[in-house]
């Protein structure tokens, strides 16, 4: 019997896209509002966003729970970087079952990730943008839709502030 080496593959290092991550990289307190609308009634929306490094820091994983109104809220979710497409493809599961991928761009201090879902058989843009203040332990973030890409309406606003000082 042959005894069989493992093989080893490149270790792959970080790139400066991925070291750009590093902005939400932390624990997060989350406060905002729901509007009334295509993803539920009026409520006021609380969470915890933690966001890690796996191990390598080739993709950031995030953690979101809390509450919408009465209703829990949760998902993992996955970014890692496409250099051919310059964006950061993003891979969320939530706590009622559904998951979506996502294209999240970086644009200075301000990311935006966009994506589509299906909703009552109708495709609903959905696109968040989130802008970092200069000191960058607060995080606002604008979540809207779309059921044609002409005219955008607001769902969510949140504004999350770092809890842990880096």
């Amino acid at each position: 019997m042959v005894e069989q080496q493992p093989s080893e593959s490149p270790v792959r290092e970080p790139s400066p896209e991925h070291r750009k991550l590093e902005v939400f990289v932390g624990t997060w307190r989350a406060e905002g509002q729901q509007k009334d609308g295509p993803f539920g009634p009026s409520a006021p929306i609380r969470a915890t966003q933690t966001w890690e490094w796996l191990t390598g820091k080739l993709f950031l994983v995030l953690r979101f729970e809390g509450k919408v109104g009465d209703a829990p809220a949760a998902c993992i979710e996955v970014t890692g970087y496409d250099s051919v497409k310059r964006s950061y493809p993003t891979h969320t599961f939530y706590n009622d079952g559904n998951s979506m991928q996502w294209r999240l761009h970086e644009r200075g201090d301000t990311w935006i990730r966009t994506g589509a879902l299906q909703q009552h058989g109708k495709t609903i843009e959905v696109r968040c943008t989130t802008l970092f203040n200069e000191s960058r332990d607060t995080m606002t973030a604008r979540w809207e839709f779309s059921n044609n890409r002409s005219a955008w309406q607001t769902f969510w606003e949140i504004m999350a502030t770092r809890t842990d000082r880096k």
